[in-house]
């Protein structure tokens, strides 16, 4: 492997202006599960890495006085799923960060380094679009709020800027009585990952009647970047799940999304595992928030 610089910073101030000093030579790195694959199969050769994994600052979760859990970049995945204040106001993050590798891999992969890369497979992702998350970065102009649902752009392309880092991921407060749910299908379980299929719902429903008042989702493995629809989660309000709305479901996921055949799996037989999962999930988000309990 070529040597490259090699830059260790203590606080967020300094890794921006590290960044923006470094330029296009620049290379961020913190739990480094992604990027130190790509060193090693010679798809990245960073002249200079910047390391911010002990920037204690990124590290916080927390509820804020408004109701919003704030979860700092450098939050590894195992603590996402074993903090009280996620399992108390976002339990979908915990049912999603079970399912993500191994511990030791959630041991050092960050949620920010899975946002940042933009997998399309990638599971916090998916969760955070149903979620409707924020991701704030910080950069040489200030702090800038990004909206989750227009932030992966392309292949992994995200909207945050070249002089930019994640600093942190805010979850708006959830309504009570919401319902939410997290399905994932591989061939192999949790360490599989090239036919990986993944789908996150958040319901609310009207307490008198049952019918559909808000809902969001996320789908992932079924485009070149995780996926919102908004055409799907729209067409659910007012309405309660049945097989008509369950018909009608599978219909838009093959004319909405766009997955990518692979060497196992056909682009057809995806989508069809796409509509499964996202209607399994529908239905235990939807179960859970007519409970009264959106707890696994």
């Amino acid at each position: 492997m070529t040597a490259c610089l090699y830059t260790r910073l203590d606080t967020v101030d300094d890794a921006v202006q590290c960044l923006a000093s470094a330029g296009e030579d620049g290379h961020v790195i913190a739990g480094g599960v992604a990027l130190g694959i790509l060193m090693n199969e010679r798809l990245v050769k960073p002249v200079h890495l910047l390391d911010i994994s002990r920037i204690d600052a990124l590290k916080r979760i927390e509820v804020t006085a408004e109701g919003v859990l704030s979860i700092g970049a450098l939050a590894t995945h195992q603590e996402v799923l074993t903090s009280a204040a996620v399992a108390a106001t976002c339990p979908l993050l915990i049912e999603m960060s079970s399912e993500i590798a191994c511990e030791r891999i959630r041991n050092r992969g960050t949620i920010g380094g899975s946002i940042c890369l933009g997998d399309p497979q990638g599971d916090p992702p998916v969760a955070l679009l149903a979620l409707d998350a924020v991701v704030r970065a910080a950069g040489p102009q200030g702090l800038r709020d990004i909206p989750i649902r227009t932030f992966f752009q392309d292949v992994y392309t995200t909207a945050l800027q070249s002089d930019e880092i994640l600093q942190e991921i805010r979850i708006p407060r959830i309504p009570d009585g919401g319902g939410m749910a997290y399905h994932k299908f591989s061939a192999r379980r949790a360490m599989d990952y090239a036919t990986t299929v993944s789908a996150a719902v958040q319901l609310a429903c009207d307490p008198d009647d049952g019918r559909i008042i808000n809902a969001g989702l996320g789908l992932g493995g079924v485009g070149v970047t995780p996926v919102w629809s908004k055409a799907i989660a729209d067409g659910l309000l007012n309405a309660t799940p049945c097989p008509e709305i369950f018909a009608w479901m599978r219909k838009m996921v093959h004319e909405e999304l766009s997955p990518i055949g692979d060497h196992l799996y056909s682009a057809d037989y995806k989508s069809h595992v796409a509509a499964v999962i996202l209607r399994r999930a529908t239905e235990r988000a939807y179960n859970r928030a007519v409970a009264g309990s959106d707890r696994r």
